[in-house]
């Protein structure tokens, strides 16, 4: 545990000590700190199908958001992390970090950016939300780096680069299965505002997977996609991009080493309707992600999300997904996973009942189905978070 608390030292300082100068050159610096306290119940935590009993947990979560500005650069960022503990069918005590950053700078012309940061999360909170695949239970920490350069040619033209690099690491993933993985990757998009209401974006990418533990095996994603943004409205917006994804997978027997190339057609679609009160949107959406399995996992989505302001104080929301996942097919890949499905419904209410203090409920509905194991697992959860937002502290010139 000591390590980790060393990481989270270090990354905080590392934060702090980036924002610390550009306090006094700020047009304004802010910080709004909270901390909250959830209960929670969840009839089968690890979605097994196996004989299981309730786990109860219990959620300390202290948090500060952070920004600064002056005419040229913006800094915004979160240090949070939470305490947690299990009692019941799982036993168990996790400690999850997030440190995510996003600093842009701008001159007449061009944009220099970058966004990442540390997340040290459990793979049952954030893997299985991105991929849709149940992973063994344990934690995960995740770097992600994403530096970016924006030249605009013209007012409607513009030119994008970015560099991606992401690492994760599994605690006990040896012993449980799960293999750490790197992902280098870069993209180039060509944008173009035809007017007002439409927008079109051509997009290259290649990215290089690869499992270090399994170093004879390495794939490479080599594609192309076109998007189109159209506003019907001002309050109506739809989105669509489609494009194929070329997967290279190798592995080396020997002296002598066998790959094998398939094509995926990837995209991503969804309208959303604005309000003065709320939105909702709905997203389609076919996917490439790695996975600690040591495989990338093709993952087909829809989503639903609502929110809707009852009042001023009061917000209720609803988000529902619906996951079809599975390997992507390689004659070289030692292992393949099955087609996974995943269905996880959450509909919430947050009470905003004095100017310091919120109250968060929640319930959600898990549901995995393994159709060629014949298995099924269902989950019943249900939240309730008191959370305190003490005063937001600001330093202007």
């Amino acid at each position: 545990m000591w390590r980790w608390r060393v990481i989270a030292a270090g990354i905080g300082i590392t934060l702090l000590a980036g924002g610390l100068p550009w306090v006094g050159r700020a047009a304004e610096w802010s910080a709004e700190p909270s901390i909250g306290v959830k209960g929670e119940y969840n009839s089968n935590l690890i979605l097994t199908a196996a004989p299981h009993e309730a786990t109860y947990g219990r959620w300390i979560s202290p948090g500060v958001k952070f920004g600064g500005a002056t005419e040229n650069l913006e800094v915004s960022g979160r240090a949070a992390a939470d305490f947690v503990q299990y009692y019941g069918g799982v036993e168990k005590g996790l400690t999850n970090l997030y440190f995510p950053l996003s600093v842009k700078y701008g001159l007449e012309k061009e944009m220099l950016a970058f966004d990442g940061g540390f997340t040290r999360d459990n793979t049952l909170r954030g893997e299985l939300l991105q991929t849709g695949v149940v992973l063994n239970f344990t934690q995960r920490n995740q770097w992600n780096l994403a530096p970016s350069w924006t030249h605009a040619f013209t007012e409607r033209l513009s030119l994008r680069g970015t560099y991606n690099y992401s690492k994760a690491a599994y605690e006990n993933g040896a012993r449980l299965g799960l293999l750490d993985y790197e992902v280098h990757g870069g993209s180039l998009a060509l944008s173009y505002r035809l007017s007002e209401k439409d927008h079109v974006q051509v997009v290259a990418s290649y990215t290089d997977f690869s499992v270090p533990a399994a170093n004879t095996l390495r794939s490479n994603i080599a594609g192309g996609q076109l998007s189109l943004t159209h506003s019907f409205t001002e309050t109506i917006t739809s989105t669509i991009a489609v494009g194929p994804q070329v997967v290279a997978s190798g592995i080396q027997f020997g002296s002598a080493r066998v790959t094998n190339t398939k094509a995926v057609w990837t995209g991503r679609a969804n309208v959303r309707k604005q309000w003065d009160d709320g939105y909702a949107e709905l997203v389609l959406s076919r996917e490439i992600f790695p996975s600690g399995f040591g495989l990338l996992i093709q993952t087909e989505r829809v989503g639903v999300n609502l929110s809707k302001n009852m009042t001023e104080s009061l917000t209720l929301s609803l988000n529902g997904q619906v996951f079809l996942a599975s390997s992507v097919a390689s004659k070289v890949a030692p292992i393949t996973l099955p087609e996974n499905r995943y269905v996880n419904v959450t509909p919430s209410l947050t009470w905003k009942f004095d100017q310091w203090w919120a109250l968060d409920v929640a319930y959600t509905y898990g549901r995995r189905d393994v159709e060629s194991f014949n298995q099924t697992a269902i989950s019943n959860a249900a939240t309730v978070m008191l959370t305190y937002y003490p005063s937001k502290l600001t330093v202007g010139r």
